[in-house]
């Protein structure tokens, strides 16, 4: 039960430790969702401060908390 724990507890580091890349810090200036045939796939665009654009994949709720214009990362959290 122990050598079990172990396996689980570990499994568990990697899976945390492998968390999706937030992406650049920056201003939201559009919106996609696309059906993919399995899903869909919910992308935010972010401009930086340098002015670049950058697309960032995010999840269903993301999506629907980052309006144009809002903060990102910070519309992420609650």
């Amino acid at each position: 039960m122990k050598r079990h724990t172990a396996i689980v507890a570990a499994l568990l580091g990697l899976v945390t430790a492998c968390g999706p890349d937030t992406g650049p810090a920056g201003r939201v200036v559009d919106k996609h969702s696309v059906y993919t045939g399995v899903g869909r796939l919910h992308t935010l665009t972010v401009r930086t401060a340098d002015g670049e654009h950058t697309k960032v994949k995010v999840s269903r709720l993301d999506h629907r908390r980052c309006h144009r214009g809002s903060a990102y990362p910070a519309c992420t959290r609650d």
